[in-house]
């Protein structure tokens, strides 16, 4: 074989490679904006800044809680001394240098406390990050139902434009009456109101939308087929596995648990601080103007007394509520996100159903069309087939809408999305 026909034969391989079909994108990624849109959006958010603001704060009080707040203290005193016999006047200087000791474990124990609270502070900037991309999620879904509903109005206005055209030229020939005209009218001038109705509704959901989160640019991507719906759910975690997967990765839950462990270890604290730190000096005097030359050391203790002791009471109080506190906020995350999950199954079942009724209903709102071309059916019954017809195209795309925003929320809450938080 020549090297043109390996190269020929190369070439083939190639184009048959790229013409092989591509895997479809996922639907749900499909509804959302891109991610690194986000992640940009997010970041720069006033929001997720005052979090990192205080994210920064709240380590460098860390550092503070580890090093401790003991600061060398110098004294210098001046006196002069008189004695009366023989009569004399000298000068004399007191200089000392003391500084307070962390004694008895105490200083672990400020390493430990900075420890958890460097944590509490990266925990409670990711949970920011998070709760942002969550409402950003929830006006983006927003934006897109109201997109929806215009859509809906838009085509009720063609319908009942058509429907009015339709009933002018019948009357002018005499087949129907000045009523059915009137009405046929009255829906369109109906149909009027709810588009500019529906049109304040999505410039006002826009402009949430973008104004509180700048840069994202909505798009109204279509949705998939209803029977995806059941499909996607599936692919979701069994409902133990999906509950615990939820709650080791809560911010919230794991931050709350972050600040009890920091004020447990504040009782602690607070318990050893019932033996008082001492104060260790050293200070050398000059006394007689000179004549004298003193140099010695110093350690003071401060008397304990019911003010340490119900000061650790307190703390040992703060902390146990702390912790019941994580174990009812776990008990309402666990039952929020079974309830969230048992919500959505039902939820995608709903939208097959009203997709069915929605194509069942078109195909009857069909029929009244001829039906009422042959005269068989009023224009009452014409005007109300063809509402119904797209009130339930409305809530078939609705319900299908709120299965995937439910689908997205829990996807975000698990780290499968949008996940660049710290």
């Amino acid at each position: 074989m020549n090297k043109l026909s390996i190269f020929l034969a190369l070439q083939g391989l190639c184009l048959l490679a790229t013409a092989q079909p591509q895997p479809p994108a996922d639907p749900l990624q499909a509804l959302l904006p891109p991610a690194h849109q986000v992640q940009d959006v997010v970041l720069r958010s006033p929001a997720t800044r005052a979090a990192l603001a205080q994210r920064d704060g709240q380590l460098r009080r860390a550092d503070i809680t580890e090093s401790g707040p003991a600061e060398f203290t110098a004294r210098l005193s001046q006196q002069n001394r008189h004695v009366s016999d023989p009569s004399e006047r000298y000068s004399e200087t007191l200089l000392s240098l003391e500084r307070p000791v962390r004694w008895w474990g105490k200083a672990g124990l400020d390493a430990d406390q900075a420890g958890a609270s460097r944590s509490s502070a990266r925990l409670a900037y990711a949970d920011a990050i998070h709760e942002t991309s969550r409402e950003l999620l929830q006006l983006w879904v927003e934006a897109l139902r109201a997109g929806m509903r215009l859509d809906n109005a838009q085509t009720n206005l063609t319908l009942a434009q058509e429907l009015d055209r339709l009933a002018a030229a019948r009357l002018r020939l005499g087949e129907i009456s000045q009523l059915d005209a009137s009405l046929a009218q009255a829906e369109l001038q109906r149909a009027q109101a709810a588009l500019d109705q529906a049109r304040g509704a999505q410039s006002a959901a826009v402009a949430r939308l973008t104004r509180t989160y700048p840069g994202i640019t909505l798009a109204q991507p279509a949705l998939p087929e209803p029977a995806w719906l059941q499909t996607r759910l599936e692919a979701l975690p069994a409902l133990p596995e999906l509950r615990q997967q939820y709650l080791e990765r809560n911010h919230q839950l794991n931050l709350w648990r972050s600040e009890a462990a920091r004020l447990r270890l504040l009782a602690q604290r607070a318990d050893r601080d019932q033996w008082p730190d001492p104060t260790l000096g050293i200070y050398t005097a000059n006394e007689r103007a000179g004549a004298e030359r003193i140099i010695g050391v110093s350690i003071s203790v401060p008397i304990s007394g019911k003010v340490r002791q119900n000061h650790a009471l307190a703390a040992a109080a703060d902390a146990q509520n702390a912790e019941d506190r994580v174990q009812q906020l776990e008990q309402s995350l666990g039952a929020d996100i079974e309830a969230r999950y048992n919500s959505l199954q039902h939820l995608a079942r709903a939208a097959i159903s009203v997709d069915t009724a929605a194509l069942t209903q078109q195909l009857a709102a069909e029929k009244s069309r001829k039906a009422y071309t042959l005269g068989e059916h009023t224009m009452t019954e014409l005007i109300q087939n063809r509402r119904l017809a797209a009130e339930q195209l409305t809530s078939a795309r609705l319900a299908q809408l709120e299965v995937l925003e439910g689908l997205a929320l829990i996807e975000l809450d698990l780290h499968r999305i949008w996940d660049f938080d710290e």
